[in-house]
């Protein structure tokens, strides 16, 4: 029993020092996660264009897939040449978003001072929200580094608390719930 419990302890703490290093290499190079999931992206249309088009040829069906497979193709040597592109884009679409939210809390904060109601907090959230969608927009990694920075951050985090609750639990001797197990 306690060469199968050695085993199981072992590999749990194993998974929480794999998150407390992923974790930190987030935290050092939160671009590389960006690259990453371009790079799997890219790998995978490229298989899948790759399929299609030999599809469309040995089917001999229209030239729909086989105009997808070319696609997919185009799509694949893009994302593998520019890795940090799904970032860049990404940024952009939530600068575009902030933008517009903005501009219509704006515009509600103006309605709502012509009403005579209470416009000073809404105009400032507005304009504060108009100015992160612009730095957004013209910054669109600096979202990406802030995100996958923080998710770092919380993967180191949760890789050492399961370490420490790991090391702090109490072993019971099976079948019985009261009675702890000094062995382990």
């Amino acid at each position: 029993m306690k060469g199968i419990n050695w085993k199981f302890k072992n590999r749990s703490s194993l998974g929480s020092i794999l998150m407390i290093v992923f974790g930190a290499v987030l935290v050092m190079n939160p671009d590389s996660a960006s690259a990453l999931v371009s790079a799997i992206l890219g790998w995978g249309l490229l298989v899948v264009g790759v399929a299609l088009v030999i599809g469309g040829f040995q089917d001999g069906r229209d030239g729909g897939s086989i105009g997808q497979g070319l696609l997919f193709l185009v799509v694949s040597t893009w994302l593998r040449r520019n890795p940090l592109m799904i970032a860049t884009v990404v940024g952009v679409l939530l600068g575009l978003t902030a933008v517009q939210h903005g501009w219509r809390a704006l515009e509600n904060a103006q309605r709502s001072k012509r009403n005579g109601g209470f416009w000073i907090p809404g105009a400032v959230l507005a304009a504060v929200e108009l100015l992160v969608g612009v730095r957004l927009i013209f910054s669109p990694l600096s979202v990406s580094r802030v995100v996958l920075t923080l998710a770092g951050i919380a993967m180191a985090a949760c890789g050492i608390w399961e370490l420490i609750s790991r090391r702090r639990e109490k072993k019971y001797i099976p079948g019985t719930p009261n009675i702890i197990d000094a062995d382990q």
